[in-house]
């Protein structure tokens, strides 16, 4: 397996915090979010990482040259949402687990190998408003994501593909991505747009197993165990 790492994104809502370091890079728990992604991979035994970097950029520049670590500017960080940080690595789909870079995760949710099939992980959350609600079949294939309130089992941030479905997701994203119209679009839309297309089923984690940090709120559920520095550093 191999993995990406969206780290792109401003983190606007996580402001103070951003001002000098981008999201990824905000100590949470402990740890910062890139730090800990990295650890679960090497631990998974997952050390071909490519990193889609943005905002404050430079703040990685410590980490650049360290064996299995590679980087991709995405210049439009400001301008478009994930979609194009996709599409700058989309040839590196290919048994790839991709990584938001905001999420923390537990110590035990990364496979070891590679999983038979494409899939979402997804988290179960209550009194949730406008998140990505997966729904399956009986045997767990993934149907349909909804934009939903309320409460179910959502999109976590985390999804791994095979060789075979990163591929066609290649061709899509880069279809999609071309459009005069695409710069809002978050890269899931593309495998949600071609469920009829990819084989993707829905692989279910703890509710403590994975938080996604949009907010000093959400942060401070996490600080609540752990304190810890601001910024992280290499």
């Amino acid at each position: 397996m191999n993995a990406i790492i969206l780290a792109a994104g401003m983190g606007t809502r996580l402001r103070p915090l951003t001002d000098e370091c981008p999201k990824s890079l905000v100590v949470t728990a402990g740890e910062s979010f890139f730090s800990r992604q990295l650890r679960l991979l090497g631990e998974a035994g997952i050390h071909d990482i490519t990193v889609v970097t943005g905002y404050r950029s430079e703040a990685f520049f410590p980490w650049h040259g360290k064996p299995g670590l590679s980087f991709v500017h995405n210049a439009h960080f400001h301008d478009r949402n994930n979609l194009w940080s996709m599409h700058l690595v989309r040839e590196r789909l290919h048994g790839t687990l991709v990584l938001e870079g905001d999420v923390w995760i537990g110590e035990a949710v990364l496979p070891m190998v590679a999983p038979p099939e494409s899939c979402w992980f997804v988290g179960f959350r209550e009194d949730m408003r406008n998140e990505w609600v997966v729904r399956t079949d009986k045997d767990g294939r993934v149907t349909r994501v909804d934009v939903e309130s309320g409460s179910g089992w959502i999109l976590s941030g985390i999804s791994y593909w095979t060789e075979t479905d990163g591929k066609l997701i290649a061709r899509f994203i880069e279809e999609k991505a071309m459009e005069a119209n695409s710069g809002g679009l978050f890269w899931d839309e593309i495998p949600r747009s071609h469920l009829e297309t990819l084989q993707v089923r829905a692989r279910q984690i703890k509710k403590d197993d994975w938080i996604e940090v949009d907010t000093l709120d959400d942060r401070a559920e996490l600080e609540a165990r752990l304190q810890g520095r601001t910024c992280d550093k290499a």
